[in-house]
């Protein structure tokens, strides 16, 4: 078959497997809404070392630019090699899905779930050679860094059929997935709602060292899906929910804040009322009637004064406790969307 656009002009990396016959086992684990899910599945240890030992570079003529990396990153994701194993391997997800009953947003979630729990490849990241894993490798290695991680997800979620795409940030060095996303919830302005795969984060959600990313990335989209996901407004308000608490509750917070103070305040009340305490007897041994009265009213308002700070600070701590439970619940439940969305629901009656 004749070659189309840049592929006339560029070579890209290709997995050639090797003449091995034997089989090898990758173990598949990882959490989701609060069960573990483990499973072993076959690969064939040919493709396995054809993956290692091909070439990850591509060959690219002066004067293309950036466009030739539509087609490098669709080379790892969608190399046809690897179609048997993605099968194999999402045949175990769809198990999953039909024994709970997912809807499509949910088992895009499972998916995601896999691929945020592969440990990040501290050891890749600090050697020489960066050039990214097939998913192959990295369904076998069960490690991986951005662009690993990122692959694989792109590839098991186009084999399913959603519309993904790679996410570039140039600038910071990373890779993500993306998914299509409307106007005013997508990522700077790309259309996309960010994937991250470094560290286990709702779907629309830049997570881990590359949380305060702004630069707007590069999108390339991986095969041809049309299904979206379509819980990325229900993200929204669960992220929107969870920077609302923050400012309230995190060091500098508005609610931490006037705790702190009004507990600064009580304890000048406690220790004027400590003074005061002290002194009445002095005055009244002494036969300082005056002074006596004028001290005892003083004294006596501020013990109210007291108990109402005290009803104050109390009620400001428990509005704390409950407020920094549900920011626990946000992130605690981040691989159980649903439950997030009742708890807040529910908070919300």
């Amino acid at each position: 078959m004749a070659k189309r656009g840049l592929e006339k002009y560029v070579t890209y990396p290709s997995i050639v497997p090797t003449k091995k016959s034997e089989m090898i086992s990758a173990k598949i684990a990882f959490p989701y809404r609060h069960l573990n899910y483990s499973f072993t599945i076959e690969v064939p240890l040919s493709l396995y070392e054809g993956a290692k030992l091909s070439g990850k570079s591509a060959r690219v003529p002066a004067g293309i630019q950036d466009a030739w990396l539509d087609g490098y990153y669709k080379a790892f994701a969608l190399d046809p090699f690897q179609t048997r194993v993605y099968q194999t391997l999402l045949s175990q997800f769809r198990r999953i899905r039909n024994e709970r009953n997912l809807n499509g947003d949910e088992y895009l979630e499972l998916l995601t779930a896999y691929v945020q729990s592969l440990p990040y490849d501290t050891d890749k990241l600090s050697s020489i050679e960066i050039a990214p894993r097939f998913p192959v490798e990295t369904i076998v290695d069960g490690t991986g860094i951005c662009s690993d991680k990122s692959l694989l997800l792109a590839g098991l979620l186009s084999h399913e059929g959603y519309a993904v795409s790679i996410l570039q940030f140039g600038k910071e060095n990373h890779l993500t997935a993306g998914l299509p996303a409307p106007a005013g919830y997508d990522f700077a302005g790309c259309g996309q709602a960010v994937v991250e795969t470094t560290a286990i984060s709702y779907i629309g959600h830049p997570a881990g060292e590359y949380a305060d990313t702004i630069s707007r990335p590069k999108v390339f989209p991986i095969g041809h899906g049309t299904k979206r996901y379509d819980c990325i407004r229900e993200v929204a308000k669960i992220l929107a929910t969870l920077t609302s608490l923050n400012e309230k509750i995190s060091e500098n917070g508005t609610l931490t804040l006037e705790i702190v103070r009004l507990h600064e305040k009580l304890l000048l009340l406690k220790k004027e009322l400590t003074r005061s305490r002290d002194e009445l007897p002095v005055l009244r041994a002494e036969g300082k009637t005056e002074e006596y009265e004028t001290l005892r009213c003083i004294h006596n308002k501020n013990v109210e004064r007291l108990k109402k700070k005290f009803d104050s600070y109390n009620r400001l701590v428990a509005e704390y406790q409950k407020l920094a439970g549900l920011a626990e619940f946000i992130q605690h439940n981040r691989l159980d969307r649903p439950a997030v969305s009742r708890k807040l629901n529910a908070v919300e009656e």
